[in-house]
């Protein structure tokens, strides 16, 4: 019996802990972020950023957030350096990816796919290929002939 409560309590503390870590954002925060995100003008800058404050990521900080992404890959410089960190931190990666496809940065995606299809650098394909691949346009879908069967019992007159 000692055995299921200790197994119990592993259980519970393993559950709860994802739910600990995870920071409220306070008004403080939330303005704090506003400010380091609008100073974002390196990728090493970008994730001390993500790492400081990505409790607050929501809302218009997430907006913030993306905008700050898409301005960097936009840029398209020194992409070996968050190719590097996107490949090192499997968490970074994910919120990189989220705010890539974000509602926020559907203008730029055309754009960016392009630039990760023609002008990869040297030794980041496998990069390039997997932000092509979350970028890749939807295929159009083939569009059938209207069936105009029903309108003919209208008169036109």
């Amino acid at each position: 019996m000692k055995i299921i409560r200790v197994m119990l309590g592993c259980v519970v503390i393993a559950c709860a802990g994802p739910a600990f870590a995870q920071k409220p954002c306070s008004k403080p925060d939330s303005s704090a972020a506003e400010k380091a995100i609008e100073r974002v003008v390196s990728w090493q800058n970008l994730q001390k950023t993500y790492t400081d404050y990505r409790h607050c990521d929501s809302g218009p900080v997430e907006d913030l957030f993306t905008d700050a992404l898409m301005r960097m890959m936009i840029g398209w410089k020194n992409i070996d350096v968050v190719a590097a960190a996107m490949a090192k931190d499997a968490d970074y990666k994910a919120w990189v990816d989220k705010h890539l496809m974000s509602p926020a940065a559907k203008d730029d995606r055309e754009d960016l796919y392009a630039l990760a299809k023609k002008n990869c650098p040297a030794k980041q394909e496998a990069f390039c290929a997997g932000l092509t691949e979350l970028l890749k346009p939807p295929k159009a879908q083939k569009l059938e002939p209207l069936n105009l069967e029903p309108l003919k019992s209208f008169e036109i007159k």
